[in-house]
């Protein structure tokens, strides 16, 4: 079970974001509790009993109070992703770093709290051996020690693994955060393509060879020194 909670001093922000939150995670089969707070005091006397995974907040609140709040809850809760809302000229600043994982979102429209809501979730559930992605209607979890590479195609990105192909909606960039700190490596060797170093069998300064016997171009002579300070 998630604990989501939601701190905006207006009820009208705080209640329509924490609806759509809701709704996101509903559609996808995913139990949630989700908490109200209106000021950094409320957020501060939740925290102490329930810690937050996830934590969605307007910065700018009572002078930035809440956002301090935020760092210290941060400190003992090390694992909460931050999902911030904040007027056009808001900046993050160098301490926000202290907050990472943390998504600033453009505007509340339902589209961009869905959207980052499934990011700040992604990143909550970051297991170092699975790697998980959406396709409707829910979450598919898959080991990463499974996947070959990722293909890119415009939106979309396609997993090949031992299992086959399956596609998504992510861009490659994104995935390539994620899988950052998995217990495998994966190396970019194109804008197209992102490959799980234990499934290269050879390489040049044009191409991958998997153990399976397929090649993939490598394109930037960055991506090839990559491979070779790798493998």
């Amino acid at each position: 079970m998630l604990n989501i909670a939601f701190c905006f001093k207006i009820d009208t922000e705080l209640f329509y974001i924490e609806g759509e939150i809701n709704k996101f995670f509903e559609r996808r089969g995913l139990s949630v509790a989700t908490y109200c707070c209106r000021n950094a005091d409320e957020l501060l006397k939740l925290a102490n009993n329930t810690p937050p995974d996830m934590l969605f907040y307007n910065p700018e609140d009572e002078g930035g109070r809440t956002r301090r709040a935020a760092l210290a809850i941060k400190k003992h809760h090390k694992n909460m992703v931050s999902v911030v809302t904040a007027s056009s000229g808001y900046a993050l600043s160098d301490n926000d770093s202290l907050l990472e994982p943390l998504y600033l979102v453009p505007n509340k429209s339902r589209k961009q709290l869905w959207f980052y809501a499934g990011l700040a979730y992604e990143a909550v559930m970051n297991d170092e051996e699975v790697f998980e992605y959406y396709r409707r209607p829910s979450y598919v979890k898959l080991p990463v020690g499974e996947i070959k590479y990722f293909a890119s195609d415009a939106r979309r990105t396609h997993i090949v693994s031992e299992e086959g192909t399956d596609a998504f909606y992510k861009k490659l960039d994104d995935v390539e955060r994620l899988v950052q700190n998995k217990s495998c490596r994966f190396l970019r060797i194109h804008k197209s393509y992102l490959v799980n170093t234990q499934y290269i069998e050879d390489f040049g300064r044009f191409y991958v060879k998997l153990t399976n016997g397929e090649c993939l171009r490598v394109s930037k002579y960055e991506y090839y020194k990559g491979l070779v300070e790798a493998l």
